[in-house]
């Protein structure tokens, strides 16, 4: 008769205090037992009876990561690109947590701290900043009133008043019919230049441009007329849910992306013939990075704060020295220069993806907006 099975782990559920198993055939087929699962049905020697907490804590182990694989894989997912595909690829996954229950962890860990740390009214001053920064506000007010028919008609009846105006160049020379440049005073296209123009009267006595003292007038930050022609509120509207969406159905379009993400990367390897699960393996502990990148990279934003252009450059050249190195690692071991090039064009084709699927976003909001 077998003795009592002794059970290992960072943390083992379902056993009594003496940490072994109190059967020596199996619960489910009664095959006698050899090791801590059944060799005949597979079903772990734990206690058929458990504490609840045990019982919840058996469930985050089997639904996320919660053993002693859990950190070799992450160490080895960030340490050594491509490695885990190398070895998923020869069969020896055992050792490593699967790369989909990887990709699900980081995604409900990543949507738990969207939710708990989001704030709508955040969203709703990011976009009010951007509608009101110096640079966009002269182009949402020229596009807005030249769409209006009725005060387009009114702009072109008014007299015009020749002034200095801070706009864009390349805004003004959009809206010809509203501002007519004489001769530029700081011209830099896309910047905020000082330009002489000649304006409609009506644009400086409805107050869309004001003249803030220093004798050059500029875009008037808040108008209620402008407002009303940007109906900003079906725009804000729009906006959260975007939002909205997006923090309900990331998790969804991260694992759709996937497999896009490993046609892209099959197709440029197509000339090998491999197997394409090795494609979407590699394709799955790629989006693992990412979104671990992602994780850093919205802990650093919500504790430091720091500026929005430097995480974005340690996402950007992050994941596609990663992503080289990878590709350089399982695909082209003795090419440094092919692994840049398909690193490149498989980012290239990711951006395309990610792109596609918020625009799709988009127009889904927009819809739900309008209906």
């Amino acid at each position: 008769m077998n003795a009592p099975i002794k059970m290992k782990g960072l943390f083992t559920t379902n056993l009594h205090k003496n940490d072994v198993v109190p059967y020596e055939k199996c619960l489910n087929c009664g095959t006698e037992l050899q090791g801590m699962y059944c060799h005949k049905c597979g079903q772990q020697a734990s206690n058929p009876t458990p504490k609840v907490w045990e019982f919840i804590l058996e469930y985050m182990n089997n639904a996320f990561i919660w053993d002693t694989k859990f950190f070799p894989t992450i160490w080895n997912l960030l340490r050594r690109p491509g490695f885990l595909t190398n070895e998923f690829i020869s069969g020896k996954f055992v050792a490593y947590e699967h790369p989909l229950k990887l990709n699900m962890f980081f995604l409900f860990v990543f949507v738990s701290m969207f939710l708990l740390f989001s704030d709508i009214e955040k969203a709703d001053k990011a976009f009010d900043d951007v509608t009101s920064h110096e640079l966009v506000r002269p182009a949402l007010s020229l596009s807005a009133i030249t769409e209006d028919a009725d005060y387009a008609k009114k702009l072109e009846e008014s007299a015009r008043d020749t002034i200095r105006l801070a706009i864009p160049s390349l805004v003004a020379k959009q809206h010809p019919q509203v501002v007519t440049v004489i001769r530029p005073l700081t011209n830099h296209d896309e910047e905020m230049d000082t330009l002489e123009v000649a304006v409609p009267r009506i644009l400086i006595q409805d107050k869309i441009i004001t003249n803030s003292g220093s004798a050059v007038y500029s875009f008037t930050e808040k108008n209620e007329k402008v407002d009303n022609f940007l109906q900003l509120d079906v725009v804000s509207m729009v906006f959260q849910k975007i939002v909205y969406l997006l923090t309900q159905y990331f998790p969804l379009i991260f694992l759709l992306t996937s497999p896009l993400l490993a046609f892209a990367v099959q197709l440029l390897h197509w000339k090998r013939k491999e197997p394409a699960i090795n494609s979407f393996i590699f394709a799955l502990h790629y989006t693992a990075l990412v979104e671990f990148l992602l994780l850093v990279i919205y802990a650093l934003y919500l504790s430091l704060r720091p500026s929005l252009d430097i995480l974005e450059w340690i996402m950007t050249l992050g994941s596609c020295l990663y992503l080289t190195v990878a590709v350089k690692n399982v695909y082209e071991n003795n090419s440094w220069t092919k692994s840049i090039v398909k690193a490149l064009l498989i980012s290239l084709t990711y951006l395309a993806i990610c792109f596609l699927a918020f625009f799709t976003i988009f127009i889904v909001a927009i819809f739900h907006v309008a209906t």
